[in-house]
């Protein structure tokens, strides 16, 4: 039997931790995302993170430095997903060795009057000045995506039915669309407590355990929304395909049987036709990757594929089950679409953004007691307008009272204090 390993050491560490070294390529979203998956090892708990480098690196293919006010503003971007402390790697320049061209914080000049030992100045300043007042706040997401790591290995070490059909891609194309909507999201496991949630997504959920299926169906019967993809219930903990037609483990809940699953090569393209109770003007988007023929039953359509031989066959379809609802997207569609499909969701069940903003400008909250702490990071390099609705707010880096609509700097990072 295959068992998630990381989850179970999880469970039996105080505390979780990783080293964060992303590429200057890594959109924001994938940093983020990274975070999240560390917080949820602990369910929900703050990490600490042990690693990062205060500019370069030295293993990667091209070791580029980060840029004025990108470590300033990578650090908080970690607090912001749950982090209760950052450490860097390293303290002082190696002389020799595999890593004497990292990044430290005393470089081999010796001294700290250079860039980076002024941002880092800046930063351990602002850190000590907001001294405990976040430590210990929680993330408080009311949509859920699952990520099981079982499942990982048992996509990527299956033989078919694409060589390009891999796990952490899938997920991050609906992690993206909360995260440019500014909606959190908690990274949790298929046999994880659901019932905090309204909607749970879980992108390619391909290997599915018999707790894991009673977990899910419950979660949709008392009223959550659950969202899924092509691919997903065909073999149980132990990599048997489960035998009555696919998607095995969620035929039920979805309403659906799958008959075929078609591999898409790297220059195909297939399209998905939205209905008006998805998309008003009933627009078609892109779609590619994996495309099945799927034959409804008692499921809604809410998307049809527009050419193939499966043409005007079910692409998306949505099933009511107990009180609530299951939705299966049986292709890989193009952003545009996940993302109207999110908001579809997501307005139904009042779920709506910390502050609606610029997709580069990233929005997240923890919460502490009655306080609730909003961070505003501008990943852009162009200012940046943000509206801060009704309310007012503490800027907790120099105590100034923020309302209406604010301006936020290239690069540049605030945290907002509302209390409660």
């Amino acid at each position: 039997m295959v068992i998630s390993s990381f989850s179970v050491w999880g469970e039996q560490c105080d505390v979780a931790s990783w080293d964060s070294y992303p590429s200057n390529k890594d959109h924001p979203s994938v940093i983020a995302f990274r975070h999240d998956v560390i917080r949820g090892l602990k369910k929900g708990k703050p990490f600490l993170l042990m690693e990062q480098t205060p500019s370069q690196q030295n293993w990667q293919a091209y070791n580029a430095q980060k840029r004025p006010g990108v470590m300033r503003l990578l650090s908080y971007q970690c607090i912001a997903h749950g982090a209760d402390g950052i450490m860097f790697f390293q303290w002082r320049q190696s002389l020799g060795a595999s890593e004497k061209f990292h990044a430290a914080m005393v470089p081999h000049v010796g001294h700290e009057n250079t860039r980076m030992g002024k941002e880092l100045s800046q930063l351990g300043k602002e850190l000590q000045y907001l001294q405990d007042k976040i430590i210990d706040s929680r993330t408080e997401s009311k949509v859920a995506i699952i990520m099981d790591w079982a499942n990982w290995w048992g996509v990527e070490y299956s033989s078919g039915p694409s060589v390009d059909l891999t796990y952490i891609d899938r997920i991050m194309k609906y992690y993206k669309a909360l995260y440019d909507l500014n909606i959190p999201s908690d990274i949790v496991e298929p046999t994880s407590d659901l019932s905090k949630y309204e909607i749970v997504i879980a992108p390619l959920l391909y290997m599915v355990s018999d707790a894991s299926i009673e977990n899910i169906n419950n979660f949709v019967s008392r009223g959550g929304t659950f969202i899924t993809t092509f691919f997903s219930g065909i073999v149980d903990e132990n990599d048997i395909v489960r035998l009555g037609g696919y998607p095995g483990a969620f035929k039920e809940l979805l309403g659906i049987w799958v008959e075929e699953v078609d591999a898409l090569y790297p220059d195909m393209k297939n399209g998905i036709r939205a209905e008006k109770q998805l998309e008003e003007n009933e627009k078609t988007f892109e779609c590619q990757l994996i495309c099945e023929v799927v034959h409804n039953e008692n499921a809604i359509v809410l998307g049809t594929f527009t050419e193939d031989y499966y043409k005007g066959f079910p692409a998306i379809t949505e099933n009511s089950y107990g009180s609530g609802k299951a939705i299966y997207v049986a292709s890989e569609p193009e952003d545009n679409l996940i993302k109207v499909l999110i908001e579809k969701y997501c307005e139904e069940k009042n779920i709506k953004p910390i502050f609606k903003t610029d997709a580069e400008v990233e929005i997240t909250r923890r919460v502490k007691e009655n306080n609730e702490y909003i961070f505003i990071l501008n990943h852009s390099n162009i200012l940046q307008k943000v509206s801060l609705g009704k309310n007012s707010y503490t800027d907790l880096f120099n105590g100034e009272i923020l309302e209406n609509e604010i301006e936020i700097e290239p690069k540049d990072v605030l945290i907002l204090k509302n209390s409660g």
